[in-house]
């Protein structure tokens, strides 16, 4: 469970801190952004690693009380891996979330279309069971799920010594790696795009008024 569990955190704390790109356009924030001589894809990127470094953070904070409440030791490299797993996750997810705030117009909207993105990411990402027990049409939505990438990262990081007894990764770790890199790069050229269509609207008002 330790692997879920920190991916867990990741996946809440990734995704609700693009809470804040919602509440900046109804603060108005966002239109002053838009407006500035900068690229969509930087405003972008800089959203989506302010969600990373929060996802990150708490995952890493609660890792050190995890792993020292089960006892589980990793060595010097599974804990690299392990921190590069909750970067790329958190980035991945991040980048979604960034892409559902994006589209969203208010609060409301926002947080009711989460609860229809994050509980089936968790239960077909194998946090709190296999994923080779799932039934086949299931499976096959887990390989479009970022979050199961992450979780099985996680996995080969923390549960490599074993994984003979089932208990460590069920996907190729390059698979996993390139997996999160495509859903954080897809992500941002998403998002990118959908606050250039909102910046084009915000410029064009901006040029009506003076």
């Amino acid at each position: 469970m330790t692997p879920g569990l920190l991916g867990m955190v990741v996946l809440f704390g990734s995704l609700l801190a693009a809470l804040s790109t919602v509440t900046d356009r109804d603060a108005g924030v966002l239109r002053m952004v838009l407006v500035a001589p900068i690229r969509r894809s930087t405003v972008a990127l800089g959203k989506a690693l302010g969600a990373t470094l929060l996802g990150t953070t708490q995952a890493a904070a609660v890792g050190v009380i995890l792993l020292s409440i089960v006892r589980l030791w990793p060595s010097p490299g599974a804990l690299l891996l392990t921190l590069a797993g909750l970067v790329l996750s958190s980035l991945a997810l991040g980048a979604l979330g960034l892409v559902l705030a994006a589209s969203m117009r208010s609060i409301e909207n926002f947080a009711g279309v989460m609860n229809f993105v994050v509980f089936p990411m968790l239960f077909l990402s194998g946090a709190l069971y296999p994923v080779r027990r799932l039934a086949p049409a299931l499976q096959a939505l887990v390989y479009v799920n970022p979050f199961a990438y992450g979780v099985d990262l996680l996995k080969h990081a923390l549960l490599g010594g074993w994984q003979s007894a089932g208990y460590g990764g069920e996907l190729p770790l390059a698979l996993d790696i390139a997996a999160l890199v495509a859903f954080a790069l897809g992500g941002l050229c998403a998002a990118a795009a959908l606050l250039a269509r909102e910046g084009g609207v915000t410029r064009a008002a901006f040029r009506g008024g003076s």
